[in-house]
């Protein structure tokens, strides 16, 4: 059929940068309910890569943002694709015989859904006016099957999106990588894939969002070789892609061990905690088409799988990491993990680990080659990082520095989770709240007749708050459908939305949900539904005006159906709140750039608006793998003087680590502002420690 792009007016924002703010257009909704109650999704925005990994960022010195990138974020599109077919000398050269990932799951398949001209890892000018052009329809195909959004339809979008994957200096495969934003802004990638599933890498690399640049961790031999020959002309002057040392040279700020899923925790010194991840030697090569039990640890790359139980800490300052030997524990894959203030003073915080490996079921030879042999149980444990970091034994290994808190219900692997703390009029908290959505436990094993030993129910919602003398798990109503590999966002107003996720798999099945949980009621609403999957590789961001943004999930998997998968182009859709459409917004008029801990600070608002129910700061930066990553709602204790607000900032940075938050008034209905940016860090009195707007409360 002939596209017809249509320019549907109200669909092409006018969006407004000015002092600061961001605001999205009018979108029309596919659901014939009130969104007053339910909140609307819009129309499909195409783009031109998948969102295996994506963030918001925004700082005063670039303006809102969200970067992302697929599997291979090192090379570009051309690379892989030629006449809209992978290319046998790339998965040769530069996999060395591992493998494209195809079919309606397909990774790198997903790559010539999009534009092969471009880098894939990019950045998304928020404010562009051609950010959310889309064709106003909502169907990958029409009633007919046809296709009603192509790859055409990626121009709509192109000017407002750059660059930023191997024209800005990436050379290491981020995907499968941990992901988190450091204090002062930048992302680091940790760990990451080499050539396959399993396979991990040594490397921190580090991503200026505000440049849009890399930190040069130089080069590795097989990616110079292929860019100097990527026609495969000369084979014999390639390196030897199964040669780990040509895949992941040695660089001074390496971790100690190779990483593949593993988990990264900003710490409240501004280090970062990295935990468990997963490796393989892949110089023994791919395990062939199917699996078989394995014979040997050296029969192929899958029977060598090992899981990382030692921690590392990353220190920014000197570009090094250290290995804490004397603190293992075997966890899951990307286990979730949080800062908990444990105490009164500026250093008392632990992090918190939900999920481990039961060593009463440990995987045999024959299953050790399965994607993620492991079964897992729901022990939740407080690691005292500084003790850890401070003991002379540090490189004698050990398990120790682990506290046991709790047990979940189930261990939540690959299940969405949200962090929501409250604090008091002095900065400290009154609550500390981690809930976590569905999810499973790994491999569960089974008895002599085939039946599962342990329940893993995927509908599991339950929380659990640090702050309670004896914290201890809650159950609470539980999702819609079983479900992994789902999202969560939490919302200014503390609710939390949760998004698709999987069903099954095998052929895959999808949620298409979105629901909301209240964390106070501990209720699951159903809100709106999609047609688009969105599991595994989708990500979702708050955006600065309230939204949030859904993209990523493999362009192949988009419409579902294992026949259509030449359909998929990766698109994007945003989910608009009920509280917009619920009552007048509060407009922030002024607020600091910067907060400090231990102090209060001051926004004016505008006249005539309702009372403040609110002002809450929740942390920004990029997510991967349905993990929040550090993304923490703060609801902060204020007292209103009319048209100003006075706000108590957290008191220590266990409540909230340093970094840049979105800070937004919400109304005491419930409505939010759009957000202000600010950064958190530093102590009270600090010699910069000024207001942008400095107000007399006595006329208030």
């Amino acid at each position: 059929m002939t596209l017809q792009i249509i320019r549907f007016q109200l669909l092409v924002p006018c969006l407004v940068m000015a002092a600061g703010l961001m605001s999205v257009p009018a979108l029309a909704s596919d659901i014939s309910v009130d969104p007053a109650e339910v909140g609307e999704l819009s129309p499909l925005i195409p783009l031109p890569k998948d969102a295996v990994h994506a963030g918001l960022s925004w700082t005063r010195e670039s303006g809102p943002k969200i970067c992302f990138g697929m599997r291979p974020s090192e090379y570009i599109g051309h690379h892989l694709v030629e006449h809209g077919e992978l290319r046998p000398v790339f998965e040769q050269l530069v996999y060395g015989g591992f493998g494209f990932s195809t079919g309606p799951h397909g990774l790198d398949q997903s790559v010539a859904q999009g534009d092969v001209d471009r880098d894939d890892f990019v950045c998304w000018d928020l404010t562009h006016p051609d950010a959310f052009r889309d064709t106003g329809h909502f169907s990958i195909l029409d009633e007919n099957g046809n296709s009603l959004i192509t790859q055409a339809d990626i121009a709509l979008t192109a000017d407002a999106i750059s660059e930023a994957g191997h024209s800005a200096g990436l050379d290491y495969n981020i995907f499968c990588a941990g992901n988190v934003a450091l204090a002062d802004g930048r992302w680091v990638f940790i760990g990451g894939h080499d050539k396959s599933g399993n396979n991990g890498i040594r490397k921190l690399t580090i991503f200026d969002p505000v440049r849009e640049t890399w930190v040069d961790r130089s080069v590795p031999a097989v990616k110079a070789d292929f860019l100097a020959d990527s026609d495969g002309q000369h084979p014999e002057l390639h390196a030897d892609p199964l040669d780990e040392a040509n895949t992941d040279p040695p660089h001074p700020s390496d971790m100690k061990y190779q990483r593949w899923y593993p988990s990264g925790v900003v710490l409240p010194d501004k280090k970062l905690l990295v935990l468990n991840g997963t490796d393989q030697d892949s110089s023994l090569g791919p395990p062939g088409t199917a699996f078989r039990p394995c014979a040997s640890v050296e029969e192929n790359a899958a029977c060598s799988k090992v899981r990382i139980a030692v921690p590392e800490l990353y220190d920014p300052a000197t570009d090094s990491t250290i290995a804490l030997e004397n603190a293992a524990k075997l966890q899951q894959m990307y286990a979730r993990s949080y800062v908990v203030q444990t105490g009164p003073g500026w250093h008392d915080w632990k992090v918190a680990s939900v999920g481990e490996v039961d060593s009463n079921f440990l995987p045999s030879l024959e299953t050790l080659g399965e994607y993620d042999p492991f079964y897992y149980a729901g022990a939740t444990h407080l690691l005292d990082v500084r003790a850890a970091a401070q003991d002379p034994d540090r490189e004698v290994p050990d398990e120790n520095h682990w506290q046991f808190v709790a047990n979940a219900r189930i261990a939540h692997d690959s299940g969405a989770g949200a962090q929501i703390w409250q604090l008091d009029h002095r900065g400290w908290a009154t609550s500390q709240k981690v809930a976590l959505f569905g999810g499973g436990c790994g491999s569960v094993p089974e008895d002599e007749a085939g039946e599962p030993l342990f329940e893993c129910d995927q509908t599991t919602v339950e929380s659990i708050d640090f702050q309670d003398e004896q914290p201890a798990w809650q159950l609470h109503q539980p999702l819609l459908q079983p479900v992994q590999q789902n999202n969560a966002v939490v919302l200014p107003n503390g609710k939390v939305v949760i998004i698709g996720g999987a069903t099954g798999r095998g052929p895959w099945q999808n949620s298409f949900f979105l629901q909301l949980f209240d964390p106070e009621e501990g209720t699951i609403t159903p809100l709106v539904q999609t047609e688009i999957p969105r599991h595994d590789h989708s990500t979702a961001a708050l955006l600065p005006d309230g939204s949030v943004l859904i993209l990523g999930g493999n362009a192949t998997d988009l419409t579902g159906d294992p026949e259509t998968t030449e359909a998929g182009v990766p698109v994007a859709q945003i989910y608009r709140p009920a509280y917009f459409f619920n009552g007048q917004r509060p407009v922030i008029e002024a607020a600091p750039a910067k907060i400090r801990y231990g102090n209060k600070f001051r926004v004016r608002i505008s006249e005539g608006g309702d009372k403040v129910g609110s002002v809450v700061i929740q942390r920004i930066g990029p997510v991967t793998h349905n993990w929040d990553w550090g993304n923490r709602h703060v609801k902060l204790s204020v007292r209103q003087y009319g048209n100003r607000v006075v706000v108590n900032s957290p008191a220590a940075p266990g409540l909230a680590v340093p970094g840049y938050y979105l800070l937004f008034v919400v109304s005491g209905k419930g409505v939010p502002s759009e957000a202000r940016i600010v950064h958190l860090d530093g102590h009270r009195g600090d010699p910069a420690d000024r207001l942008e707007d400095p107000v007399d409360l006595r006329r208030g």
